[in-house]
């Protein structure tokens, strides 16, 4: 392909699922430019080809209203054949997945780019347009790492192939809980994907992972990532607590804006001292660091503050103290010190003499049977550094130094001389009755709740049930002694569409609330699906396997 439209094909920069982006020239101006073609043809059904090919020309058009330093600029859209294409902004430079993978990014750069980003989308946000597919492929850093978010306008036709054609353009890693579900989206669905590639960032690892489509989206929807201070230890709890919010699963609960979101990461995240994001898969090698450090990191900085409370600088840390009060009180702690020491001096005396006279009194009425000498049992009235009579041979330094430490049987706490114990971890399940198997070993199984005697460090966790999908769990001991999973109930999807659409569904005879088209998530065995429509009916039997998608497409013929 030489041209598209009155373009002059350069080269390629890069192919996506449904198109190719090429580098182009404009010749009448001179300008270069990059164009994202979309293969149509893709879709089968004339005339959905025909509204999607609709929609997308609405949706590049509004997109390019917008003119920010953020943002690629939109120039052009059009159709050639069975393609349709947009001409937008060239950006020099890779994207942020590439720039990750390649050289990552420092602190501050990681911060500076997802503030940005976050300026970049309420910039958009405040006009009505959400970009839906917000993704570390979407932004690209140009060579003044400056970040500029592209795909608008192109976002949410291919979010929209999710519930039309049953299939999914890449996987939904990134997408808001809201947009999985098929319900009404605002600009905190960005900030929810935005979250997603901040705590990406952060770690190395992705919030969200699963083995299927449907495990994913289920996780996306139902489950809590792990914290992010367990994967870097370089992170604290306020950072956790800001994602957290970002990543609520009810937009309201998010921030009100993507740039109060970034704000309040950044100020988070400079709290910690010496934090770094991890490149990927460095998270699981810090994990065990994370477990020792934690222990003498409490201890050393005392009691922590509740994850409510805000996170302010220490005053003093930017006020000047009077120099007077500080020499004024650094002399009441010579004194106070000094008194301390001589009171302790005087007491440990007056100890002194009366175990000192105790001995004595304990030498002089020795039975005549026992021998005096330093290897009998009035060794015990020689104390360190006395001088020793000159008829002692060979004074047993051992035996002397043994006998002072060592006090009476009867005084000596049980928590002396007690062997460390092994510490157990209480595992529950919901539902209970799962099988648990530690390290795969038999001996260290039980059913749940149960507890098991774990050694201190780092432990595999498999919990299996029938009807559930096997759940794995990394334990730090002792850190972990409480450890709570919800199984998660093997289930697969059933994607259904009819011709006409708002068809009604029944499963089992039970009526469902959603219209086709629709994505139903049940769980795994047999069911009687039944399509309704303006009186017609059409039913079928349907197997739903663990972890995969059915589709299911009845045409009513109207």
């Amino acid at each position: 392909m030489e041209t598209i439209g009155r373009y002059r094909i350069l080269g390629e920069l890069g192919r996506g699922a449904m198109g190719i982006v090429y580098r182009a020239q404009d010749p009448a101006i001179g300008r270069e430019i990059a164009i994202k073609t979309i293969r149509l043809s893709e879709l089968a059904d004339s005339s959905e080809r025909s509204r999607l090919r609709d929609r997308l020309l609405r949706e590049a058009q509004s997109a390019g209203i917008l003119s920010h330093p953020g943002i690629v600029t939109i120039y052009d859209v059009a159709e050639e054949g069975d393609i349709a294409y947009i001409a937008m902004e060239l950006v020099d430079g890779p994207t942020l997945d590439r720039l990750v993978a390649t050289d990552p990014p420092d602190g501050a750069l990681v911060l500076s780019l997802l503030a940005q980003t976050a300026t970049a989308l309420d910039y958009a946000h405040k006009r009505g347009i959400v970009h839906r597919d917000i993704k570390p492929a979407n932004i690209m850093i140009d060579d003044r790492r400056t970040a500029k978010i592209t795909d608008f306008g192109v976002a949410k036709f291919q979010s929209h192939q999710l519930t039309q054609a049953g299939s999914m353009v890449g996987t939904p890693n990134y997408m808001s809980p809201e947009q999985i579900q098929g319900q009404d989206v605002d600009g905190r669905a960005d900030q929810f994907s935005l979250a997603v590639i901040t705590y990406q960032l952060l770690t190395g690892e992705k919030p969200f992972v699963g083995d299927s489509i449907a495990a994913l989206a289920y996780r996306i929807v139902r489950e809590e990532p792990e914290p992010i201070h367990r994967l870097n230890p370089t992170l604290e709890w306020p950072v956790d607590t800001v994602l957290r919010r970002a990543l609520a699963k009810s937009p309201a609960d998010r921030y009100p804006t993507c740039s109060e979101f970034a704000f309040a990461l950044g100020n988070a995240c400079r709290a910690c001292r010496k934090w770094k994001p991890l490149p990927a898969g460095e998270a699981h090698e810090m994990a065990t660091l994370w477990v020792t450090a934690t222990s003498s990191l409490a201890a050393a900085r005392g009691p922590s503050l509740p994850p409510d409370q805000e996170v302010t600088r220490p005053l003093d840390a930017v006020v000047p103290r009077d120099p007077l009060p500080l020499r004024l009180l650094r002399t009441f702690a010579v004194i106070v010190v000094t008194l301390g020491l001589l009171a302790a001096a005087i007491v440990g005396g007056l100890h002194y003499l009366q175990i000192r006279q105790e001995q004595k009194s304990d030498i002089a009425n020795a039975p005549p049977s026992q021998p005096v000498g330093p290897t009998g049992p009035t060794a015990i009235g020689e104390l360190p550094g006395e001088k020793k009579s000159d008829s002692a041979e060979e004074p047993v330094a051992e035996a002397v130094e043994t006998a002072v430490v060592r006090p009476p049987t009867t005084s000596t706490p049980a928590t002396d001389t007690a062997l460390p114990t092994t510490p157990e971890a209480r595992l529950v399940t919901n539902p209970a009755g799962a099988f648990l198997v530690v390290d795969g070993s038999s001996e260290l199984s039980c059913q749940s709740p149960c507890s098991l005697p774990l050694a201190a460090g780092r432990h595999t966790l498999a919990a299996t049930m029938t009807g559930f999908r096997r759940t794995l769990r990394i334990l730090s001991m002792p850190a972990d002694s409480q450890v709570f999973i919800n199984m998660e109930r093997q289930t697969g999807t059933i994607m259904v569409r009819s011709d006409p659409r708002g068809a009604s569904i029944l499963v089992n005879g039970q009526t469902r609330t959603e219209k086709t088209p629709a994505m139903l998530t049940l769980p795994t065995g047999n069911y009687t699906l039944e399509v309704l429509y303006e009186g017609q009916r059409e039913t079928h039997e349907v197997i739903v396997k663990d972890a995969a998608i059915t589709n299911l497409a009845v045409n009513f013929g109207k």
